[in-house]
């Protein structure tokens, strides 16, 4: 059986428009605050939000490949986005340790930065699956 490209293009376009956008304009948004002269001291938002677009992007990513690739249960698809929202949190702390020990930077400033950072997007992940779980219930019954 051949691998239809076109309908691959079709799920990557369909990613950047209805998924993507929303770690996208939390980067953007970090962006811009990290380049005021006094940045407020908005980070502990930025990641917890940070970690509610991921899960965004990642349920529905799920959501989008799931008539290609195959549905999930409700309970699945949640926890598969809960797991990459952390590992996408994780694989960024590493990316900042990183550059640190490469170009001298000091993106991290120890570990109770780190560790805030962390802890932060994981639970604005939790919240927003928690939030999505319990509006999906009462929509089902």
């Amino acid at each position: 059986m051949a691998y239809n490209w076109l309908a691959a293009l079709g799920m990557v376009r369909r990613l950047l428009r209805e998924a993507l956008w929303a770690p996208a304009l939390i980067v953007l948004a970090a962006l811009a605050l990290g380049g005021l002269p006094r940045a407020p001291d908005w980070w502990w938002l930025v990641h917890g939000v940070g970690g509610a677009a991921l899960a965004y992007c990642y349920l529905r990513a799920i959501a989008i490949a799931g008539p290609r690739l195959g549905a999930l249960r409700p309970a699945a698809a949640y926890l598969l986005a809960f797991a990459l929202s952390c590992s996408t949190a994780l694989g960024w702390e590493i990316g900042e340790f990183i550059v640190d020990q490469f170009a001298g930077t000091t993106l991290q400033q120890g570990n109770y930065d780190t560790m805030s950072d962390l802890i932060l997007g994981i639970a604005g992940a939790a919240a927003y699956l928690a939030a999505q779980a319990i509006r999906g219930s009462r929509g089902a019954s």
